[in-house]
């Protein structure tokens, strides 16, 4: 039976190992901390039509159905029963799809990237090959920082909407998520770990959302790949997940992309197929990198521009981008009356 090493537990990690395990291999997943899930994260999977894995109940905290959102204080969308989504208990989540599958889980294990060495059991073990689903510690592109807190608010019990804000100063994006009966809030954006508590400490005070809300944990922090996709790995230890930068870059999101990413890759080697060519034909990729430079036009541009460009497109364009969609045809539809803003897109879109 051939063996499969996998570093990291996270949703790329785990959905590597559900697929190799599910078709014989015996994988070991190595963890580097004593619990799993331990990064604070927007606990968000927008869209589910896309991954091939099913998500049971038990580990869905809500089911989500809309998305508001805003740029600064302008509503840009709004709309709700248009997509199927969840907030993940996440821990959960991917303790099951490890174990369930047959993998073993290796907790309290970490990886040393100069030696390729874990410790298992007390003792050092060298590795000729694994799998990099580390997360954002082996990722070489750009980064930014994020912190998030969770809070109780009596004005979004029940609610299914996600909620963002692109703030076109700090060129990122504050969330409100609804967790049942508490709600996850959090900023990420160019502006260091300080300044960002800072501003978050301020949102929470001042949105509209969160009257009356008050702070039940201490604030965490992480940092997010937003530098697109990089395939400049060894096959003998190929990266996936945001290792790989499998994030969106205009939102944040990294479960599904990151879901994606290895499922493609276990596939790949079940069928022999070559790992980078598959993973960088997946649609996912391709609005990674759509995103990636719309980001970056957006960095380049001055606050005033960035705003007038964000707020003036219309709805269904920022549900598709915000999804990661970047369908051309249903963008050029919804610019119809937009021409100089369908083009200035088609342009960002373009190879």
């Amino acid at each position: 039976m051939q063996e499969y090493n996998i570093i990291g537990s996270g949703p790329a990690g785990a959905a590597a190992a559900y697929v190799l395990s599910k078709n014989g291999y015996k994988v070991k997943v190595y963890e580097a901390n004593k619990r799993l899930a331990i990064k604070p994260c927007g606990l968000g999977v927008p869209s589910v039509k896309d991954l091939p894995i099913k998500i049971s109940k038990q580990n869905i905290i809500q089911t989500i159905n809309g998305v508001t959102m805003y740029v600064d204080d302008t509503m840009v969308l709004d709309k709700e029963n248009f997509l199927e989504g969840y907030i993940l208990d996440k821990e959960n989540f991917l303790e099951s799809l490890i174990i369930e599958s047959g993998s073993e889980l290796i907790k309290n294990s970490g990886f040393n990237s100069l030696k390729h060495n874990v410790r298992e059991n007390g003792n050092i073990k060298e590795l000729k090959s694994a799998i990099i689903a580390g997360g954002f510690p082996f990722y070489k592109g750009e980064k930014i920082d994020a912190v998030q807190t969770i809070v109780k608010s009596k004005n979004l019990e029940g609610s299914k909407k996600l909620i963002i804000f692109f703030d076109t100063d700090i060129v990122g994006y504050y969330w409100i998520f609804p967790l049942g009966d508490e709600i996850e809030v959090g900023v990420g954006g160019y502006r260091n770990v300080e300044e960002l508590i800072k501003l978050l400490n301020k949102f929470i005070d001042n949105n509209e959302y969160l009257k009356e809300s008050r702070m039940i944990s201490s604030i965490k922090g992480a940092q997010i790949a937003v530098g697109g996709v990089d395939f400049e790995f060894d096959y003998n230890f190929p990266k996936i997940g945001e290792a790989a930068g499998f994030v969106l870059p205009l939102t944040g999101e990294g479960i599904r992309p990151s879901l994606i990413s290895g499922i493609e890759l276990a596939n790949s080697i079940i069928n022999g197929y070559d790992i980078k060519d598959r993973l960088s034909k997946l649609k996912i990729t391709n609005s990674i990198k759509i995103q990636r430079k719309i980001l970056e036009r957006v960095k380049s541009m001055d606050r005033s521009k960035r705003k007038e460009l964000l707020s003036s497109m219309p709805a269904e364009v920022h549900a598709e981008v915000a999804l990661g969609g970047m369908s051309k045809f249903k963008i050029i539809k919804a610019l119809a009356s937009r021409p100089d803003l369908a083009l200035k897109l088609m342009n960002y879109m373009g190879d």
